[in-house]
């Protein structure tokens, strides 16, 4: 087993360089305990750089990493690179929904056509339980991603269909079912289940939780808008890894003070984790899909003419 420990002084680069890669890894409260992908044991992958720092027009994003995935793990048998992102981009002593913005400015910056995202979701369906995977199909955003990427108001349409890649979801289910326990399930995208986006860090109410499961969420999410969104700003793919870890009577329980079920984290972490880097290094270099479709120039005497 290859030891993919590094003395963070020796990975420490504060470039504003932003290397050029195809892949990038978002991780979240699924990879929440562990150094991601350092504490998980895949062979071939390794961290080139890390504790990376970008400048951009909105701020500095940090905490980056850049990985490596050897040529006997990608599917073309080519070592690729990727960029890794620190817990949905945000600053480690604070909470700050503008990172998005900053975080997928490096991405777009970088050249990234693929995005996957890591998180845990809590269910509103009774049918989902805690410890079940779910690759949405679909989001509800109430707020439209106030933090957008795109060049002037009038100058692109980015459709909201296909919002999650069909093709990313493929190859993540395939690696899931591979890996996920027995006893939970995992929900492709084939179930075409709708996560509603709420910001966080306050949990959702009882009542916040009935009123997204009547306008048809079956999970709830604290970062999936804005990562859907500015994927589909820059151009990329996007695809969703997260698995339950509250059920629709965790959230109705007045009398329980706690929401979350706080054996699910760590017990599926570590999974997750492995999942994440196996899709990773299994999807296409140079994906032939429809989602980049999806972004259209308008026409310019739409934004000359006023």
């Amino acid at each position: 087993m290859p030891n993919n420990h590094h003395a963070a002084n020796d990975l420490a680069d504060q470039s504003t360089d932003i290397p050029q890669v195809g892949l990038a890894i978002i991780t979240g409260s699924a990879n929440w305990g562990l150094a991601f992908p350092e504490d998980v044991e895949v062979d071939g992958v390794r961290t080139l750089r890390r504790d990376m720092s970008f400048e951009t027009p909105f701020g500095p994003s940090d905490n980056w990493k850049l990985l490596e995935f050897d040529a006997s793990i990608t599917v073309e048998g080519k070592t690729k690179r990727a960029l890794c992102m620190y817990s949905h981009g945000n600053p480690r002593d604070h909470i700050d929904h503008s990172c998005h913005r900053r975080a997928f400015w490096v991405l777009m910056k970088a050249g990234v056509r693929q995005v996957l995202a890591c998180s845990t979701v809590g269910a509103v369906n009774k049918a989902i339980q805690p410890g079940d995977m779910v690759i949405n199909a679909d989001i509800i955003e109430l707020s439209q991603t106030p933090f957008s990427l795109l060049p002037g108001r009038q100058s692109f349409d980015c459709s909201g269909k296909q919002i999650v890649c069909p093709r990313s979801a493929a190859f993540l289910a395939e690696t899931a079912r591979r890996h996920w326990p027995a006893e939970c399930r995992v929900h492709g995208i084939e179930q075409q289940l709708v996560a509603a986006h709420c910001y966080g860090p306050r949990l959702t109410t009882p009542a916040e939780a009935l009123a997204y499961r009547s306008m048809g969420a079956d999970v709830l999410n604290h970062s999936i808008a804005p990562e859907a969104t500015l994927s589909r700003e820059i151009g990329a793919c996007f695809v969703p890894l997260a698995f339950v870890t509250a059920g629709f009577n965790d959230y109705m329980d007045r009398d329980r003070q706690k929401l979350l079920q706080e054996d699910v984290l760590p017990s599926l972490s570590m999974t997750a984790s492995r999942v994440a880097l196996e899709t990773a290094a299994r999807l296409p270099a140079n994906p032939a899909c429809s989602c980049q479709g999806l972004k259209s120039r308008q026409p310019a005497e739409r934004s000359i003419r006023f």
